[in-house]
C-alpha cells in the first residue's frame, strides 16, 4: 500500500511538473477585488441563487457547530494527495480526484462558487480557493470576507443541519498549472531576479528559528510577508495597506512573484493577495518542507552564534 501511495505521488508530481513544463506562458489576468471577495451582505442576499455552492472550510466539529444554511462542508484532505511516509504534505491532488470532489458539491461548470472560512485562519480557504483556480473555475470563485464568524456576528440565521445531497452537475476542468510553481521554477528564480520570491512564513520561521524540514531558514533572495499581516479578525486589509506590505518587502508591483510557506497553505493566502493586487502570481505547492529537503540546494540559515 505504502508503494502504491508513493507511486501516485511521484505520478501526480510529474504529470504537474510536466503540464507546467509544456503549457505556453500566460499571465494571470489582472484580478478585480470585487470579483475575488464578497461581503456577508452580498452572500446573504444571493446565498439562495440557483446555481451558487457555498463551501464551509474548517473542521467537521467547527461545521457541525453551526454554519450558513446550505452550506457544504469541505476539509483540506479531500482536495490533497494522501500524505506518505517520507512524502510532501499537502501536495494537490490529481485531476481525478478534484473533478470528483467538485462534482460531489455540486459545482457545475457555471456554478458561482463562494469560499467560507470558519475563522479568522484564512490560509485553509485560500487553499481551496487556489484549487478551484487551478481547475479553471477563477472567474467564479469568491472568499466570504470576515469568515463565518462575521456572518455570526451579525446575527444573521445559521444552521447545524447539514443539506442534501448536491444536485448532478458536470464540471469540465480546464487546468491552470501557471499558478503553481514548480521547485525548478523557483530555483531559477532565486537566479535571475525575473520573480519575487515571497515567504508567508512569521518572520521566526523566516528567520530560521524553527520550522526547519529539515533545514531552518529560507530560499535565497525570499523577501518576508508574514500571512498574519494581510488580514485582521478574517477581513483582508484594505487594497491600499496590502499595495504598502508588499512595497516595504520591497515586491515590485510590476513584477510577478512566487509565495510559498511552509507545505503550501499559509503561501496561498500570499498567492491570493498578489493576485488580488494584479501580480502575476504562482504558489509553490512543495514549499520550504521540498526545497529544504533538497539537499543540493542553499538555505539562507540563522546567524551563526
Amino acid at each position: 500500500m505504502r508503494r502504491l501511495m508513493g507511486a501516485v505521488l511521484v505520478a501526480s508530481s510529474l504529470a504537474t511538473a510536466a503540464a507546467c513544463r509544456h503549457a505556453p506562458p500566460r499571465a494571470m489576468p489582472v484580478a478585480n477585488p470585487a470579483n475575488m471577495l464578497v461581503t456577508t451582505a452580498w452572500l446573504a442576499e444571493h446565498q439562495s441563487d440557483r446555481d451558487l455552492v457555498m463551501l464551509h472550510v474548517g473542521s467537521k466539529a467547527q461545521y457541525d457547530s453551526g454554519h450558513i444554511a446550505g452550506a457544504r462542508h469541505t476539509a483540506l484532505d479531500e482536495v490533497a494527495l494522501p500524505n506518505v511516509p517520507g512524502g510532501l504534505t499537502l501536495q494537490l491532488a490529481g485531476v481525478e480526484q478534484l473533478t470528483a470532489w467538485a462534482v460531489r458539491n455540486g459545482i457545475g461548470d457555471r456554478t458561482r462558487v463562494i469560499v467560507i472560512p470558519h475563522d479568522g485562519a484564512l490560509q485553509s480557504a485560500t487553499r481551496v480557493f487556489i484549487t478551484l483556480a487551478y481547475l479553471g473555475a477563477m472567474d467564479r470563485i469568491s472568499l466570504l470576507n470576515g469568515s463565518y464568524q462575521a456572518w455570526k456576528s451579525e446575527s444573521r440565521a445559521v444552521t447545524t443541519t447539514a443539506p442534501g445531497a448536491a444536485p448532478s452537475a458536470t464540471f469540465t476542468p480546464k487546468l491552470r498549472p501557471d499558478i503553481i510553481a514548480t521547485i525548478a521554477q523557483v530555483e531559477a528564480a532565486t537566479n535571475d531576479n525575473t520573480r519575487h520570491i515571497v515567504d508567508a512564513r512569521l518572520t521566526r520561521f523566516f528567520n530560521g528559528d524553527g520550522g526547519g524540514y529539515p533545514r531552518p531558514g529560507h530560499i535565497p533572495t525570499a523577501v518576508n510577508v508574514p500571512l498574519s499581516s494581510v488580514s485582521t479578525n478574517g477581513y483582508l486589509k484594505p487594497i491600499g495597506e496590502l499595495k504598502t506590505l508588499f512595497a516595504d518587502a520591497g515586491v515590485d508591483q510590476n513584477k510577478p512573484v512566487i509565495t510559498y510557506c511552509h507545505i503550501g497553505q499559509q503561501a496561498t493566502l500570499l498567492w491570493f493577495v498578489a493576485t488580488m493586487l494584479g501580480h502575476d502570481a504562482r504558489m509553490f505547492d512543495g514549499s520550504f518542507q521540498e526545497w529544504s529537503g533538497t539537499a543540493r540546494l542553499p538555505v539562507v540559515g540563522p546567524p551563526a552564534k
